[in-house]
């Protein structure tokens, strides 16, 4: 089994064309060895390769998902993204967690603050501002 080569190495001439004519000017071309055969890697980088799209594929779905948690934190008016510098950082993620457990009327301040971490406990009142939506 011979390897085809890209389109771009074997197209025809400009004219009249045909899958007849085509075929022939390709066969020409193998018959003189005036083309060169694809590079197929070997197995390993091959896998490799699959590997690193994967992986590439999966961090673009977590930078997406990323985009939606954001959009849904902004459309229910709570805007910690904008207090904190990570937004899905230990405090965040920990706030987030207690929020979707009570509701707006059940939340105890004291217990958000206890959840905001040390290097950003100066902020713990814009946290909290944020929480309820004055602070977008």
């Amino acid at each position: 089994m011979s390897v085809l080569p890209p389109p771009k190495y074997v197209k025809a001439i400009k004219g009249k064309k045909t899958d007849k004519k085509d075929s022939k000017w390709i066969a020409d071309l193998f018959k003189f060895d005036l083309v060169r055969s694809s590079f197929i890697p070997p197995k390993d980088f091959r896998q490799l390769r699959e590997i690193a799209r994967y992986r590439f594929k999966l961090v673009c779905m977590k930078a997406s998902e990323k985009n939606r948690i954001q959009n849904c934190m902004t459309v229910s008016n709570i805007g910690i993204a904008s207090v904190l510098s990570d937004p899905f950082g230990k405090t965040a993620t920990e706030i987030m967690s207690y929020l979707l457990e009570h509701t707006a009327e059940s939340m105890d301040e004291k217990a958000v603050r206890k959840l905001i971490r040390k290097g950003a406990k100066a902020k713990s009142d814009d946290i909290i501002e944020a929480i309820k939506g004055s602070h977008l």
